[in-house]
């Protein structure tokens, strides 16, 4: 048995009109004080098998060359991907964050592109996760007039993703099984 949940495009833009703005704190270190903060979307498009790219302001703030200025971004493109992984302790939804095309004013291309690599690995150590197995995994007594069955357990079997230009899906399939006295 499985459900699915269909999220378009306008449900997706409303999640996002409610998430962002956010600042995204790219080191666990208290002492290096790197982020991205990413401004109001001004364009949302899925992309089919990819994920949701996202147009927006943006700011950042990265040591180069041993300063570490904020630098404004009018524009920037980000690409948040949701992938199902398979943990010891169940599925999770994690969602990749992943600069695409950023321009940084008064910086030489490659330097851009050598910042956005660094960005991007910073920013993959910091994937929002939903453990959705434990989430959705629950047991529910029953009463006592069903002898010898005492509760059905609801567990998540696995998860899959699918993505289109309309909508994210997502589909999880669950397994019952009856809890006995005898």
């Amino acid at each position: 048995m499985w459900l699915e949940a269909i999220i378009t495009r306008e449900d997706l833009a409303q999640i996002l009109g409610e998430f962002l703005p956010v600042k995204i704190h790219l080191d666990d270190d208290e002492k290096t004080d790197r982020w991205l903060y990413l401004g109001k979307a001004t364009e949302i498009t899925l992309v089919e098998d990819m994920g949701l790219r996202v147009d927006c302001p943006a700011e950042l703030k990265w040591s180069i060359a041993g300063v570490t200025p904020t630098i404004k971004l009018d524009e920037l493109k980000v690409l948040i991907s949701p992938e199902i992984i398979e943990r010891h302790q169940g599925n999770v939804l994690a969602f990749n964050i992943e600069l695409e095309e950023a321009d940084i004013r008064g910086i030489p291309a490659l330097i851009d592109h050598t910042i956005m690599k660094a960005v991007n690995a910073a920013l993959a150590n910091k994937k929002p996760e939903w453990n959705f197995t434990k989430t959705l995994t629950h047991t529910v007594g029953l009463p006592s007039n069903l002898e010898p069955i005492e509760g059905l357990h609801i567990g998540v079997a696995w998860g899959k993703r699918r993505i289109s230009q309309d909508a994210l899906v997502l589909v999880v399939s669950f397994k019952l099984n009856f809890l006995r006295t005898d």
